[in-house]
């Protein structure tokens, strides 16, 4: 059987297909192949710290250490990033705790992601880097 060579439309029309983003599906393999064994105990651990306050059952449980792995795997990218300023991670892992808990929405039911919500800072704090402060305003020189 002969196979036509792509036509110069056919190879852009691919190229331009490789630039998309990868789909959800593609991302949580991407992050799978990077959870490693240390991840793995972090996650359970973490899991672990919540169970007595969300009471999950094993699959719930499951899917949260999953889900958990997979953001751990995202703050370790963010604290390794060595051209982020201390301010610019801070805020980034900010960003993805708001991420990581709009997504723990869909492993729980309303009132244990309510709980969850309520105790995330407890078991699960951002540090805070020691030059940033969120309550800073803008003054004038000139008004002193």
């Amino acid at each position: 059987m002969k196979t036509k060579p792509l036509s110069w439309g056919g190879m852009m029309i691919l190229i331009a297909l490789s630039f998309l983003p990868l789909n959800s599906s593609a991302q949580q393999t991407l992050y799978a192949l990077k959870i490693d064994r240390r991840i793995r105990a972090e996650a359970a651990d973490i899991t672990r710290q919540y169970q007595p306050r969300l009471v999950m059952g094993i699959d719930q449980a499951m899917l949260f250490k999953t889900k958990v792995a997979e953001f751990l795997v995202r703050r370790r990218e963010v604290s390794r990033d060595e051209t982020l300023s201390p301010a610019a991670k801070y805020k980034l892992l900010k960003r993805l705790s708001s991420q990581e808990t709009m997504e723990m929405a869909d492993i729980l039911e309303s009132y244990r992601w309510d709980e969850y919500r309520r105790i995330k800072n407890e078991i699960q704090p951002i540090p805070k880097p020691e030059d940033a402060r969120e309550d800073l305003i803008a003054v004038d020189p000139r008004d002193h």
